[in-house]
């Protein structure tokens, strides 16, 4: 009988103790702050709306060409 209180206490401290104690431990690590100052400027190629204009001319350009090409080996 001695022995099964022994387990249900060893139980009952690594289900809710424990767990409270892992927790405080992760919840402490969020409380970091680290203070970074980037000053170079990077900017992705898909941000940049120059780049989507160029493209979509030069594939308009390139659709005209073909379809020009196809009507004049017609004649």
């Amino acid at each position: 009988m001695k022995n099964q209180k022994f387990y249900n206490r060893a139980k009952l401290f690594l289900f809710t103790i424990l767990p409270m104690f892992i927790h405080t431990l992760t919840y402490a690590q969020d409380s970091v702050v680290k203070t970074t100052n980037v000053t170079t400027r990077t900017e992705e190629w898909q941000t940049n709306p120059t780049y989507w204009i160029f493209g979509g001319a030069v594939l308009i350009i390139i659709i005209a060409i073909i379809a020009f090409r196809g009507k004049k080996n017609d004649d």
